[in-house]
């Protein structure tokens, strides 16, 4: 099959050289023409990874002697105007593919697996570059003249290595003369007759056809941590389930009746007892069940708390105090949220301390108790205090009287990734993920971990919590009956066992799990490396799942850190699965990673598109986009220093 997308001459009108022009109804045809031309397989890499062939260290980790441009011919579209304007789905910008005149450099000395701030740019060398807005027909010759500069490039580099290695050493070596098109009719036209590929209109409104990838990740964690019940009428939620505007409808402002609303974040100090004291006797002048028509907001302190003995006491006071103000109300039959701005990390210290409270049951019964009823993440250097809150609680000790402090002290606090989701460098992947000692991999693993202390009871009632593998938070559940994580999750078997896991895949990694206990998949020979290829896998992990889900058990899927193979076949089933598109399907699973962000290489992402046109037989964005999307996503993770590198 040809690699060559051609578009039919008949839709083109030349203008002169290498210039053709096109109209909107020509272009939305070729555009949809495209998504269906097949990906082509094994042609792009390591090419796309930025390998030139000139660079050693670069070929020898490749496995490669020479790297030509592939014998391919795309299609880009790129937007010359405002970037919020009048401006094409599916499109990149100007100067995201262009440097001054000529093309981007894309070539890099470095191993670089997740270069995808790249792509546009050394993908653009590959297409038909179709222009548009109100500055196309100005660049129109400038983009010519940087395609025909390349092109006389290739050629005096495809002659030099014909001398050195002989003709038949270049078979199917890039050739091609690429196209510059103008589109020749005004967006008004995109408008009117093709609503559906306009993302801003001329007013620079967006569109609903806009795929942003930065707002599918907010809707699906908003969807994710909505407010949820985890004991009788106490719930835990995200901040936008929190009422605050009291002018409005009562059923739209408050829809759950919440009677007071408790907000954990870092900046906050613990309320002092006064204050509890007051929010009860008013909220107690009401009958039992009814609402206060004015919330009562708190804010908790969530995380780092001091393990200063007298700071704790401080703390620990001021919590129990708002323990029994919660247990107050709920006798009186009113409704608490508990709430942080992302749903899951800053609320689950009181949370779990609220469960411990009303059930006087231990930290292991309290995790497993609310995990039953929504996801969490708790920092492994939170699992002290929370340790400390525990003791005192089953002791129940009569509270401490410490000196009176004015406010909760904020030195001297030890802080891990606070307000932060954990984003791993691509060379601390490629080096943790492909290292062979198992030792190493746990003892290098990307996460903290903290040895609790344990008598021999609590070792036997809960070994998994007092596990050396385990880090303070468990896997992340993506659906029902799937759970992705890391090497640390999949070798704490116990663990495993009280989250009713019965089937495990190991994605490259082996756990030694026992086959009496569990069900196991070993993915063999399969590395993070950018070359392995999760293609002829996908079949095998499928039925697996599969018979998971039919025998009403549990699946988890783990690699070495949990956010690039084994994150790239959660993607891949949970796209069939859901019968969604593949930026819906990376969505869905990157907010139910919680606070860990997942890095698919490019190789991993790649396939996944060619799953997609598989599934629906078309691309719902192409690549270079695709890759743009992923990379804005994450921008705001990247080290300044790397994202120069």
């Amino acid at each position: 099959m040809s690699q060559l997308f051609e578009i039919p001459l008949h839709q083109l009108t030349h203008k002169h050289d290498t210039i053709y022009t096109i109209t909107a109804h020509a272009f939305a045809q070729i555009q949809e023409d495209y998504r269906k031309f097949p990906l082509p397989d094994d042609i792009f890499f390591p090419w796309l990874h930025g390998v030139n062939g000139r660079n050693n260290q670069q070929n020898l980790f490749f496995g490669v002697r020479r790297c030509l441009p592939p014998n391919y011919r795309g299609l880009m579209t790129l937007h010359c105007g405002d970037e919020t304007k009048a401006r094409l789905i599916d499109t990149v910008l100007l100067n995201q593919v262009f440097d001054d005149h000529n093309f981007r450099s894309t070539d890099s000395s470095q191993i670089n697996l997740r270069s995808f701030d790249e792509q546009p740019a050394r993908f653009a060398t590959l297409c038909d570059l179709v222009l548009y807005g109100p500055r196309a027909e100005e660049i129109a010759q400038m983009v010519a003249d940087a395609q025909k500069e390349l092109y006389y490039s290739r050629l005096a580099g495809l002659a030099e290595l014909r001398l050195k290695l002989g003709r038949r050493a270049l078979v199917d070596a890039n050739q091609i003369v690429y196209k510059t098109i103008i589109i020749q009719d005004d967006f008004t036209v995109f408008e009117e007759k093709f609503p559906e590929l306009v993302m801003y209109d001329t007013k620079g409104l967006p569109t609903p056809y806009r795929m942003d990838l930065e707002q599918l990740e907010i809707k699906q964690m908003r969807a994710m941590t909505k407010a949820s019940e985890i004991t009788p009428l106490v719930w835990m939620g995200n901040t936008q389930d929190a009422p605050m505007d009291d002018s409005l409808d009562e059923d739209v402002n408050n829809p759950h009746q919440f009677s007071i609303c408790i907000e954990a974040h870092d900046l906050a100090d613990m309320p002092l007892p006064s204050t509890l004291t007051l929010a009860r006797e008013t909220l107690n002048e009401l009958p039992d069940g009814q609402a206060s028509s004015e919330i009562i907001h708190f804010d908790v302190y969530a995380t780092g708390v001091s393990s200063e003995p007298a700071e704790f006491d401080v703390f620990y006071s001021r919590l129990v105090h708002l323990l029994a103000l919660i247990e107050d109300q709920v006798q009186h039959q009113r409704r608490i949220l508990i709430h942080c701005s992302d749903g899951y990390t800053e609320s689950s210290l009181l949370g779990l301390s609220w469960i411990m409270f009303h059930y006087r049951i231990t930290l292991p019964e309290a995790y497993l108790h609310l995990q039953q009823r929504r996801s969490f993440f708790v920092y492994a250097a939170d699992l002290t205090t929370l340790s400390q809150i525990e003791r005192r609680l089953l002791q129940n000790n009569d509270e401490p009287k410490p000196k009176r402090r004015k406010s909760m002290p904020t030195s001297d606090i030890a802080f891990q990734q606070s307000g932060h989701r954990v984003f791993q460098t691509d060379h601390y992947l490629n080096a943790v993920s492909n290292q062979s000692n198992l030792d190493d991999a746990l003892s290098d693993c990307a996460y903290r971990q903290i040895q609790l202390s344990a008598t021999e009871e609590d070792m036997q009632s809960h070994p998994w919590f007092y596990s050396p593998r385990f880090e303070g938070s468990f896997p992340s559940r993506v659906l029902p009956f799937l759970y992705l994580g890391n090497l640390n999750h999949a070798t704490n078997p116990d663990m495993l066992k009280a989250l009713n896991i019965t089937h495990v895949i190991g994605v490259g990694e082996k756990a030694d799990l026992s086959l009496d206990d569990f069900k196991v998949l070993y993915l063999d020979n399969l590395y993070d490396d950018g070359i392995d290829s999760i293609r002829s896998r996908l079949a095998t992990v499928e039925d697996f799942i599969e018979n998971a889900r039919l025998t009403k058990g549990i699946c988890l899927i783990h690699c070495r850190v949990g956010v690039s193979r084994s994150a790239a076949i959660t993607i891949c089933y949970s796209m069939k699965y859901l019968s969604c598109s593949l930026i819906e399907a990376y969505s869905f699973v990157r907010a139910r990673r919680l606070n860990v962000i997942i890095q698919p290489n490019l190789k991993f992402m790649y396939e996944m598109l060619q799953l997609e046109q598989s599934y629906s037989g078309k691309t719902s964005i192409t690549w270079p986009v695709l890759c743009s999307e992923v990379h804005r996503l994450n921008a705001s993770f990247l080290d300044p220093l790397e994202a120069e590198t």
